[in-house]
């Protein structure tokens, strides 16, 4: 993923990663602490926010999602390429803000290539099901045209949202007073701030 915007060196782990590793941690029964809110910008300039679920880390520190490479928000990220991810853990009361360049692909690389390859054969038969139907958000199809065989491999639409943050904020909502960090990247290393919240 080529970036307009300064990045640390991606076998440098981002400092960021250990407290949203032990929120993660914390959270590992809840099936519901791995959706992310996703915000991206429509062709007219107007916000477009949608929940997908975390997939995993790739090299450089960046979060993959699965996506339909046939959905509007491929369409947005090639027109605006920057988008922010908000996830929330209700337990911990912690809020994350990931916010940097995202790209939807499809296969590049053997990182991709495997990572896709493995949530492919990770997902259920209507999940698979899902990716034989009609394009997503186009006018409803006949019911007939969901009732399709799950594909054994994965087709071409089948790929992967990836976000390389260059900004994170974690917000700690349990202390008095609240607790806010950033993380910013440069193309070194990451700088650490405290916020007021």
């Amino acid at each position: 993923m080529s970036s307009s915007h300064p990045r640390p060196p991606a076998e440098v782990m981002a400092p960021w990663r250990i407290p949203l590793g032990a929120d993660l941690a914390a959270h590992v029964t809840r099936a519901e602490a791995l959706y992310v809110q996703l915000a991206t910008v429509r062709a007219d300039g107007r916000p477009a926010n949608r929940t997908l679920v975390f997939r995993g880390f790739l090299s450089g520190d960046r979060l993959a999602f699965i996506t339909d490479l046939r959905s509007d928000k491929v369409a947005e990220l090639a027109c605006h390429p920057f988008a922010e991810a908000c996830w929330y853990f209700p337990e911990a009361r912690v809020q994350w803000r990931l916010l940097g360049e995202a790209q939807c692909l499809s296969e590049e690389g053997p990182e991709l290539q495997h990572a896709r390859s493995r949530w492919w054969r990770e997902r259920d038969e209507a999940a698979r099901r899902s990716f034989a139907g009609p394009r997503p958000g186009a006018r409803r199809a006949e019911d007939e045209a969901f009732a399709v065989e799950a594909p054994v491999i994965p087709p071409a639409h089948f790929g992967l949202l990836v976000l390389a943050p260059d900004m994170v904020e974690r917000l700690d909502l349990r202390a008095t007073p609240h607790r806010r960090e950033r993380w910013h990247a440069d193309e070194y290393s990451w700088q650490a701030q405290r916020l007021n919240p």
